[in-house]
């Protein structure tokens, strides 16, 4: 294909180069990513956080390494990733579990893959983050940028943080600073450059030329843009008071639609739910029947497990969750899972 693409279950689409990632989905850990070949990759909820493949309806679940992985990319037949048991050093493996191999021994994080290279940070003897590119077999490694972290990389630019966004552009070594502001989520297109201004509780949008900055949504959490849609964790209400939502903002309409609304009342070791709320236990615990709570060193505790909603995935047309969810408990007998969002509700890992 003349101009590239980048990988995703539908197919390949047109950028300048193929990228073994989508929108921001390495800014939210990088637990699930779409390869080319129609298979979803992801690190595993029901089987001890190994890296699995399958089909996006869940057949064809397939072990590809025990590793641990985070950040995980897919490119022309190799998944990259980094691994929690060895210390977040970087490995590719192919799509069918074999070949694994190391291709940088470190403290590694936002792993970035292209077709002209990998880029990710790795801290130094002083725990700090320098950030560095390398071929894809691990080798001719450089620091393109001491004392920085990785956000992003786009067109031949890495994107760096967190106190403050700022745009290196490899060819001519040229840095420049966009936003003076602890950042976050960062995601890159043709559209403009998306962050989280953390400590203003905003998500922004600014041109790639770092002018234009428009505040997008106030308050919110777990931001991952990707192709003109926001997604996020939001507050909404239902008749048990406030609760966490999770949320599609179309940026083209300026339309939100709720994906999913997690519980806000609390429920026992085997789903059942206890007549509990949260408004309840905060604001008048003393309403609580005694015989829920348990007394620890540190006083009473309250004997019940809850929902918790996190990053969404986006891997093509389709949406993926890691989160805690009742429905996981009762189907599988465990709260973790990965939920499918495009399609209704579904848990899916």
């Amino acid at each position: 294909m003349p101009n590239g693409g980048r990988n995703t279950p539908d197919g390949p689409v047109p950028t300048a180069e193929l990228l073994g990632f989508e929108g921001g989905n390495i800014g939210a850990g990088g637990l699930v990513c779409g390869g080319d070949d129609g298979y979803i990759y992801y690190r595993s909820e029901s089987d001890g956080w190994k890296l699995y493949k399958a089909k996006p309806d869940g057949s064809g679940k397939t072990e590809l390494s025990d590793r641990v992985p985070s950040c995980i990319n897919v490119l022309a037949g190799w998944v990259y990733f980094c691994d929690f048991k060895e210390n977040f050093s970087i490995y590719k493996v192919r799509t069918d579990g074999t070949d694994e191999t190391k291709l940088v021994d470190g403290y590694c994080n936002n792993l970035y893959v292209a077709e002209s290279g990998i880029y990710f940070d790795m801290r130094d003897d002083n725990n700090t983050p320098q950030v560095y590119r390398a071929d894809l077999d691990g080798k001719n490694m450089i620091k393109l940028v001491p004392d920085a972290s990785l956000m992003y990389y786009y067109k031949g630019k890495i994107y760096l943080g967190t106190k403050q966004l700022g745009v290196y552009d490899i060819e001519t070594g040229k840095e420049k600073v966009l936003a003076g502001t602890y950042i976050h989520n960062v995601s890159v297109d043709d559209s403009g450059i998306y962050f989280w201004a953390a400590d203003k509780g905003e998500f922004h949008c600014i041109d790639l030329d770092g002018v234009n900055d428009t505040i997008i949504l106030h308050g919110g959490d777990f931001f991952n843009y990707c192709s003109g849609n926001l997604y996020y964790m939001g507050i909404g209400e239902n008749k048990n008071g406030p609760c966490h939502t999770v949320n599609r903002l179309n940026l083209t309409a300026n339309e939100t639609v709720v994906l999913l609304e997690e519980a806000n009342e609390y429920f026992d070791a085997r789903g059942k739910w206890l007549g509990i709320t949260f408004k309840q236990f905060h604001e008048h615990p003393e309403t609580i029947d005694p015989e829920l709570l348990k007394p620890n060193e540190q006083g009473e505790v309250f004997v019940g497990y809850s929902e918790s909603v996190g990053y969404v995935y986006t891997a093509g047309k389709y949406l993926f969750m890691r989160a805690v969810l009742r429905e996981s408990l009762l189907l599988n007998g465990k709260l973790d899972c990965i939920a499918r969002l495009d399609c209704g509700f579904l848990i899916w890992d």
